[in-house]
């Protein structure tokens, strides 16, 4: 599976995250590395709901302050793509740039799904 995610971390590539940077934070620790990568899939899809409820009220400080949130977090577990989308919609929000954020938000409920099945992949081969 290392060797997949090597090759797949390109941002076209099919693994939207790069375990390896996980693994690496957490000194190979199997049990870290699920447990900080669960809690990711909860924050990023609680925040969602949150980025769908601004979308829907056409906030869009509080879109990029949703992005904002969920940036470092996904830099943190090596979802590079997701960070980017989400640093899009933050600098949407800062330039006041509506169709720029409606674009992010098509995205990134689709990236985040991707992040989840791989996620949950993973981690179903690491027992508790």
């Amino acid at each position: 599976m290392i060797d997949e995610v090597k090759n797949g971390s390109g941002p076209d590539e099919s693994l939207p995250v790069d375990i390896a940077v996980m693994r690496r934070m957490f000194h190979d620790n199997p049990v870290l590395v699920r447990k900080f990568g669960l809690k990711f899939i909860e924050v990023a899809t609680d925040t969602l709901v949150e980025m769908k409820a601004a979308q829907a009220e056409k906030d869009l400080s509080m879109l990029g302050r949703l992005g904002h949130k969920l940036k470092s977090s996904a830099r943190t577990i090596g979802a590079s793509g997701f960070a980017d989308l989400c640093e899009a919609l933050e600098k949407a929000s800062v330039d006041n740039d509506w169709p720029g954020a409606e674009s992010q938000m098509a995205e990134i409920p689709l990236l985040l799904e991707r992040i989840t099945r791989q996620l949950e992949s993973e981690f179903s081969k690491i027992s508790e």
